[in-house]
């Protein structure tokens, strides 16, 4: 029932399986600045043996119709909208990134959706550096690729940056500008001791893009929260370092199911 309604709604997305059970807890996946639902494609079918998976293509992109944003508040919305017209029953938010700042800003929208937060390679704020915003419009594919080479840890397999690259190439150069431009905007440390969920914070240990002290800056200013620090990653902790990931994901739900 719950796929049937993500169609009608023209929303793209990734399932773990074509059965939504509601006697076990849901997590609803939301990916970064110029991804798509399936950069969780480690996440998605090994969570799904526990829980309910689902991740969404943010408007403009991959499957989902409409246009990219370019303030965090209105994919924070369109969010809410949605989960509304899918659940009867608190979900498990997971986002990346930008992603990370969509499920942030929710959880001070609107709290009652959510039964727990996982917040992956994010901070309360997302500075971008001039000369990718500039990039993106002037030099698209060579800024795609400038990024992502600092995106990953060292000695990362190339094909995985490659497809990183790929991935965010096509969702092209307006909606990735938008998406950039919406992170940058992000400032959440007013209010973020606001969040009263439960709360885990992953990041990769060699994360550039957010480093660890944005992911410890969050520790500090949400209480119910717990911070792991990941090895052997990058700022794509979940498919850097995708076993220890998983496990953590599992272990924070788990302890609240229970």
């Amino acid at each position: 029932m719950v796929l049937k309604k993500v169609k009608e709604l023209n929303i793209g997305f990734e399932a773990g399986s074509q059965d939504f059970s509601e006697k076990r807890p849901t997590l609803v996946m939301i990916h970064g600045a110029g991804g798509r639902s399936r950069i969780w494609k480690k996440q998605i079918r090994p969570l799904n043996d526990f829980m309910n998976t689902l991740a969404l293509d943010l408007p403009g992109h991959g499957k989902t119709l409409g246009r990219g944003k370019s303030l965090v508040g209105e994919y924070s919305r369109w969010l809410k909208n949605i989960l509304k017209e899918l659940f009867n029953e608190q979900v498990f938010l997971m986002g990346h990134s930008l992603g990370g700042a969509i499920a942030q800003d929710l959880a001070l929208l609107d709290p009652q959706l959510l039964k727990g937060l996982i917040l992956v390679g994010t901070g309360p704020v997302l500075r971008v550096a001039p000369k990718f915003l500039e990039g993106f419009l002037n030099k698209f594919e060579e800024t795609v690729d400038s990024v992502m080479g600092y995106a990953y840890a060292p000695g990362t397999d190339q094909s995985l940056v490659r497809e990183g690259a790929s991935l965010m190439k096509e969702a092209g150069a307006e909606v990735v500008y938008s998406d950039f431009l919406a992170s940058d905007r992000f400032d959440r440390r007013k209010d973020l001791d606001r969040i009263d969920l439960p709360c885990l914070i992953v990041c990769g240990a060699e994360d550039k893009l957010t480093p660890p002290a944005l992911s410890e800056t969050l520790k500090t200013s949400i209480k119910k929260s717990t911070l792991k620090i990941l090895r052997s990653a990058g700022h794509f902790v979940m498919i850097e370092n995708h076993k220890e990931f998983n496990q953590c994901v599992k272990n924070f739900i788990s302890k609240i199911q229970n």
